[in-house]
């Protein structure tokens, strides 16, 4: 089996498929693999490389195949899909990873490191507790409304408004209400820290990457920004240019053409939703508040806005900020003001 080219492994938490072609794209191996067996297994067909889906626990076999100089690419799940022929099973799904990784223009994904897993298991977690506070706001909202008190939106707003209605003799609430309402205010104050000590931890854990202060001298790139694109992103090798990178982000409109009509029409909104939306809300604030006007892209956006509407320049601007920090990664420079 020493001939073997390529290795394709169809992931899964027990039993493993693995794949083996040889130079002429012909399998030579295609069998199934325990847990316990498949390092073993991959050593003793010597491959030159080796394909995974870009799925679960692909990061963890990522980092041990790279471990033994192994070459290590990953595909995404949607462009394996159109390469599976006959029924869907572990032996038809493996053949298909090594016949997608072997196409001249497939895209791959980077396999992350200890540091960059490390950060996105942060940020993961960071946004589900803020979808857990938000979910709470709602529900305090509702509650109140329900005895004829109403509060303004915003987290800072909800914590500051609770004692003030408890202490109010004159409103509806009865006593158990009071109770309830005031174990909801605790429980709101403990995720509202525990979403300040997550943002702590993510700082921290961004300053051994010299990119991560560079990243934020963008306009419009904080601390959470900066540390989302190092945990997602990388040093951004993966893409071709910038516009290849803010397509990958979703904010570039998409495109209708056939034959010599071509239509360009909203963004795509592909990729990774929380990135992109951190995009725009940097472009946002840093269109609203940043004091150097007479920097080109504001006074490019602004003309936007004045032409058609804030949002649209809000999502332009993230867009030319996409693509300024592709070049900052790629090249490894500092954000130049002209």
């Amino acid at each position: 089996m020493n001939n073997i080219k390529l290795v394709s492994i169809d992931l899964a938490k027990n039993v493993f498929q693995v794949c083996g072609i040889n130079q002429a794209g012909k399998p030579i191996v295609n069998k199934k693999v325990k847990r316990s067996q498949l390092l073993e297994t991959v050593l003793s067909l010597k491959p030159k490389r080796i394909v995974m889906e870009a799925c679960y626990t692909a990061n963890y076999w990522g980092r041990k195949f790279q471990s033994f100089q192994f070459e290590v690419s990953a595909i995404p799940a949607q462009f394996v899909k159109a390469f599976v022929r006959g029924n869907k099973n572990d032996g038809n799904d493996a053949l298909a990873i090594a016949e997608a990784a072997v196409r001249p223009n497939m895209r791959f994904v980077p396999i992350k490191t200890i540091e960059q897993q490390d950060l996105q298991t942060r940020h993961r977690v960071r946004e589900r507790h803020i979808r857990n506070r938000t979910a709470l706001i709602n529900q305090i909202r509702g509650i109140l409304s329900e005895y004829g008190v109403t509060i303004a939106l915003g987290s800072k707003t909800v914590i500051k408004q609770i004692p003030l209605v408890l202490e109010d003799a004159n409103n509806e609430l009865s006593p158990s209400a009071r109770s309830l309402l005031s174990d909801l205010s605790q429980e709101l104050r403990t995720i509202t820290e525990t979403i300040k000590h997550d943002e702590v931890i993510i700082e921290q854990l961004s300053k051994s990457h010299d990119t991560y202060q560079r990243l934020m001298t963008v306009p419009g790139i904080g601390k959470i920004l900066s540390s989302f694109i190092i945990a997602s992103v990388g040093n951004g090798q993966q893409f071709k240019n910038g516009r290849e990178f803010s397509a990958w982000i979703g904010l570039t409109p998409r495109q209708y053409a056939s034959g010599d009509k071509s239509y360009l029409g909203k963004v795509s909104k592909r990729g990774n939703r929380t990135l992109r939306t951190l995009f725009i809300h940097g472009a946002r604030a840093a269109f609203t508040r940043c004091k150097q006007r007479d920097h080109y892209l504001f006074q490019w956006s602004e003309k936007i806005a004045a032409r058609s509407s804030k949002p649209k320049a809000w999502v332009a601007l993230a867009n030319k900020l996409a693509r300024i920090v592709w070049a900052m990664l790629v090249k490894k420079t500092e954000f130049q003001y002209r």
